[in-house]
């Protein structure tokens, strides 16, 4: 039986759904979504020191934490991915913790820590278990939006 992704969301005492948005939108996205809402959003910017190839100095990091996970979770992170779009200007992707470095973002090293994937005008992506993070097809996906950069 393969791993739930929810699974994946629960390493610390409250579950967490972390987004990541390019740049520094003006306004935040609204993560409610038909009367779920994360306990607390947590903001990061996450800047890079050196110039690199990611096109942008920024990111947002907006940690949801949850008491519990809703029950229709894909359902909410495809929300979660939408309404991230609506705000930025490029690609946004969904996270587990620590997964996050300018020098990876999007990479196929780092695919099996990105669940989720979105950019303006596309649906969102968003994996169906854990076992899916491993495989090429993932890989595939993840690595034809990083080319959207």
């Amino acid at each position: 039986m393969a791993a739930d992704l929810a699974s994946g969301l629960r390493f610390a005492a409250q579950p967490v759904v972390s987004v990541f948005v390019p740049g520094v939108p003006a306004v935040s996205p609204n993560f409610e979504f038909g009367g779920t809402a994360p306990a607390e959003v947590q903001t990061y910017s996450l800047e890079r020191d050196d110039p690199g190839p990611f096109p942008y100095a920024t990111v947002t990091e907006y940690d949801l934490v949850f008491d519990e996970l809703p029950a229709d979770l894909h359902g909410y992170l495809s929300h979660c991915l939408r309404a991230a779009c609506a705000v930025a200007d490029g690609v946004v992707w969904l996270g587990f913790e620590g997964s996050f470095h300018f020098d990876d973002i999007l990479t196929e090293a780092i695919a099996p820590q990105i669940y989720g994937v979105c950019a303006p005008g596309v649906e969102p992506v968003v994996a169906a278990d854990l076992d899916t993070l491993r495989t090429p097809e993932w890989r595939s996906v993840i690595g034809s939006f990083r080319r959207r950069l």
